[in-house]
């Protein structure tokens, strides 16, 4: 019995060897493939990211910052940005949405260029960020989330409001030639002839991407005109025309402005930048522009120039049927995501949106001269530019009307920047551009 015990012995301990040997591998193997999980799941999540604040741009120096205060804080997600000026992001991003070649995550202008987008399944929505964010959610101004919301889905939220219309004027220029701000469409041809006659220039403006005049000028004289409601029934078909008297009246508006001479000879020939120089040089009395020339021009203009600027809106238009009181505002362009965008992407990216738009990115706005996207927040007049204090004062007293290029579609648009700049040269009957735009509404 001894002896068979000790052959027992060896026996069973190789046995469990065996067995210890092959958990140990069994273990090896499961490590090793929760460590490569791991690897994986650690690694950045990339994702392409495409917008238009360069350059001059206001959002430019916010961007920046904000891009930067994001990596810092999610270091497991990689930003690939591209940066494409204004006058050409557009263009590029529709022809590469017709190739299905978006990035994964774009900034996009609000309400019909929205439209189109959601509504081709370009997108994909942010609609659980913001059942899970009810305080962010809640805190935006109306214009903000609505107007990225198509078919009761959410697709972005503006960064900030854009104020399209606003009329910068020079005091100075006005009190040298004993001149009143304009409260009529009269008294705007008279300010007109008499800054022409004196060799300056009545309004600066800057219209070779062709959308300055529209954005800037005419869809508020246009809303002087017709009232608010007009153009929303228009585009519904709800009796209202192009053709109708009232809108032609604003085209024949804008023309005569042009033939007095309102405006500087090299208009075509100069962007929505280079126009501002007229003014900064004391050369223009007035120059019409939006909420995003703030920045530009708190850098640029002079120090004695900039204690005579003051902001007002376009006056009232003699039988006019719209509030004289409005101006023409919208949402601030805001980031998309990309449909094709990866699971992980998409969540990335929703991360983004709240992150340049929360409440800490709502005081980088007002460091950055934009107007805030949420319905209080402090601002302190003794802490942010003169000029940023006016305008947050203009917007208080006058409600936001839409700018025509938020509502109608990329024809529409199209046809519209082009035709009043042949209206204003003269190569287009007002009546003409009416007619072709009331064949576009489908």
């Amino acid at each position: 019995m001894k002896t068979n015990g000790q052959r027992e012995v060896p026996i069973r301990m190789k046995k469990r060897r065996i067995l210890s040997l092959f958990l140990a591998g069994l273990m090896l193997v499961g490590l090793a493939g929760y460590s490569s999980q791991v690897g994986a799941d650690s690694e950045p999540v990339k994702f392409t990211l495409w917008h238009s604040y360069v350059g001059a741009d206001m959002r430019a120096p916010f961007m920046d910052e904000i891009l930067k205060k994001f990596s810092a804080e999610y270091p497991d997600i990689k930003i690939v940005e591209e940066q494409i000026p204004r006058d050409q992001y557009q263009t590029k991003l529709k022809t590469l949405a017709a190739a299905g070649q978006l990035p994964d995550a774009f900034v996009l202008w609000p309400n019909a260029m929205t439209q189109e987008f959601a509504k081709a399944g370009l997108l994909a929505d942010i609609n659980d960020l913001l059942e899970q964010n009810p305080d962010w959610k809640n805190s935006f101004v109306a214009p903000a989330l609505k107007e990225f919301t198509v078919g009761g889905k959410t697709y972005s939220a503006g960064i900030g409001v854009s104020v399209t219309s606003i009329v910068y004027y020079n005091k100075a220029l006005f009190a040298k030639y004993k001149l009143a701000y304009p409260k009529t469409y009269k008294q705007l041809l008279n300010v007109v002839k008499v800054f022409k006659k004196n060799g300056v220039i009545p309004i600066s403006l800057g219209n070779k991407p062709k959308w300055p005049a529209q954005s800037t000028i005419f869809s508020l004289m246009a809303n002087r005109r017709t009232g608010s409601e007009w153009l929303d029934n228009v585009l519904s078909k709800k009796g209202a025309k192009f053709t109708d008297k009232q809108f032609v009246a604003a085209l024949k508006d804008l023309k005569t402005l042009t033939d007095l001479g309102a405006f500087n000879k090299d208009y075509n020939s100069l962007d929505n930048v280079q126009m501002r120089d007229y003014f900064y040089r004391g050369q223009a009395a007035m120059m019409i522009d939006g909420s995003w020339a703030l920045t530009d021009m708190i850098s640029k203009a002079p120090d004695a120039l900039k204690k005579n600027i003051e902001m007002g809106v376009l006056p009232a238009f003699e039988g006019g049927k719209g509030d004289p009181n409005v101006m023409s505002g919208v949402s601030a362009t805001g980031i998309v995501v990309s449909a094709k965008a990866s699971p992980k992407q998409k969540e990335a990216i929703k991360k983004l949106i709240k992150f340049v738009t929360d409440k800490n990115a709502q005081q980088l706005y007002v460091k950055s001269s934009i107007p805030v996207s949420f319905k209080n927040v402090d601002i302190d007049p003794g802490k942010v530019d003169p000029l940023f204090a006016k305008l947050v004062d203009l917007i208080k007293k006058h409600p936001f009307v839409t700018v025509y290029d938020s509502a109608l579609n990329s024809e529409q648009t199209e046809i519209i920047n082009n035709g009043l700049q042949a209206v204003m040269m003269g190569m287009q009957k007002p009546e003409d551009l009416a007619k072709q735009l009331q064949a576009a509404v489908k």
